[in-house]
């Protein structure tokens, strides 16, 4: 048996096919792309892209934006792969196997098309001290009703412990659902000083969930949908010592856009650690620009350094870097779609493999039709830099909205629906829009075990 989801390249489909081979599957596939996306005529490249997105039939595959790390043994010291609990599964209502059953996402900012008024007070919570008696895991310090999100500065793997630890304690023992993304071997660590209580934590991989960082807003989105407005708590790392330069750029746009992702009302704890032992002053700096309140040595405060929507405006207009080498210009060719071969055989002869290269060209093309294609001339640049492999598409046309491709939008435009593509299909997307028009950036690592390190 074959399975194919159709979210992992449209993402918000939530259709999933299943038959006894490859062929079987791509005739189910034609027939909905045709009936519910209108893709009458698919280029080869999504074709091929269905394709390598179709495994053999495994009961319970994960197909959301978030994959839980399951406990291991108590005698195990390593981590097993990444799989959803059991009980979150059920049989789909075809009976092609088992589907993910998640509450619906909803919307959790008030504005989904732009974010006019962002940073504004409502995003900036009240500091509330923290307790620094680390025996005692129900505080009145840590009751909270509301959005907070907080940055968490550590030192070292047994400072990330001492700093955490309590936080999630009291989260347990108020019976609040926590969720614990970071990278081991912090991941692990935590764990073992949880003891047996690890088993009512909820932990993931972020080398995994943040490979690509516009993925980890969708992935708040889901945990906090699945408890019905309960007041939940998370951990979320996702910058440490070793990423590229291009991912911690969008993980600090991704520490802006929290602040905005999530409504007010929404009672979500989420802590960020910094390690100030491996990260240099500017990204700490940074650090203390995106949240509303910090913690240092066991206290918080309102940070003096937070600049509110100002932040997420200066990234959202930033001009991206000059390559590094010099780019191939392909011509767009909306009618002929011979721009997507182009893009598919450059990546190819860069060292891509063939199924990454068409994820590329397939996101290429729907990010120049849908974004900047009806809007005026579209510029195509496609270049290789070491361990990498970028495609820019540049156009008149503006973006207003700096949370495209992470919006709460349940009925994506195709806008929306382009760059969810790209996140999806891609290991890095920068967006920018400035007046004389917008950028779409998009990057697939040469070597992936080197993109997680």
């Amino acid at each position: 048996m074959k399975r194919f989801s159709c979210g992992d390249v449209i993402p918000g489909c939530h259709r999933v096919f299943a038959g006894a081979g490859d062929q079987s599957v791509l005739d189910q596939v034609l027939a909905h792309a045709a009936a519910d996306h209108g893709l009458t005529e698919p280029p080869m490249a999504l074709l091929e892209l269905v394709i390598a997105h179709t495994y053999p039939f495994v009961p319970g595959r994960d197909r959301t934006h978030l994959r839980v790390v399951d406990a291991p043994p108590l005698h195990c010291t390593e981590a097993p792969g990444a799989l959803l609990p059991a009980s979150t599964r059920e049989p789909d209502n075809e009976g092609h196997g088992f589907a993910e059953t998640l509450a619906p996402v909803t919307p959790l900012a008030g504005n989904s098309t732009g974010l006019a008024g962002r940073g504004g007070a409502e995003h900036r919570p009240k500091a509330a001290p923290v307790s620094s008696d680390h025996d005692s895991y129900r505080h009145d310090s840590y009751r909270h009703d509301s959005y907070r999100h907080e940055c968490v500065m550590y030192r070292g793997e047994q400072g990330f412990v001492q700093a955490v630890l309590p936080f999630v304690r009291d989260g347990l023992a108020r019976d609040e659902p926590v969720l614990v993304a970071v990278i081991d071997p912090r991941l692990r660590a935590l764990r073992a000083a949880l003891g047996r209580d690890a088993e009512g934590v909820l932990f993931a991989d972020m080398a995994e969930l943040g490979h690509n960082p516009a993925r980890i807003i969708p992935a708040w989105r889901e945990f906090t949908a699945r408890h019905g407005g309960r007041p939940i708590r998370g951990v979320g790392e996702p910058i440490w010592a070793g990423r590229r330069d291009a991912e911690i750029v969008e993980c600090q746009f991704h520490e802006a856009l929290l602040n905005v992702a999530v409504s007010a009302a929404t009672p979500l704890w989420l802590i960020c650690p910094y390690d100030t032992a491996t990260l240099d002053g500017t990204i700490l700096r940074e650090a203390r620009r995106s949240h509303p309140v910090v913690t240092e040595r066991g206290s918080d405060h309102l940070s003096a350094e937070y600049g509110g929507g100002d932040v997420i405006d200066s990234m959202f207009a930033a001009a991206l870097p000059d390559p590094l080498t010099h780019p191939t210009t392909i011509q767009f060719d909306g009618c002929r779609q011979r721009h997507i071969g182009r893009i598919q055989c450059g990546a190819e002869a860069a060292g891509l493999p063939a199924d990454r290269a068409a994820g590329l060209a397939v996101a290429v093309n729907e990010i120049s039709t849908t974004a900047f294609g009806v809007r005026g001339p579209v510029q195509i640049r496609l270049w290789a830099e070491p361990g990498a492999v970028i495609c820019d598409i540049a156009g008149a046309a503006t973006l207003d909205n700096p949370m495209i491709g992470r919006s709460a939008v349940i009925a994506p435009d195709r806008r929306e629906r382009a760059i969810r593509l790209a996140n999806a299909v891609c290991d890095l997307v920068q967006v920018r829009s400035r007046p004389e028009g917008g950028t779409v950036r998009l990057r697939q690592w040469l070597s992936l075990a080197a993109a997680s390190s």
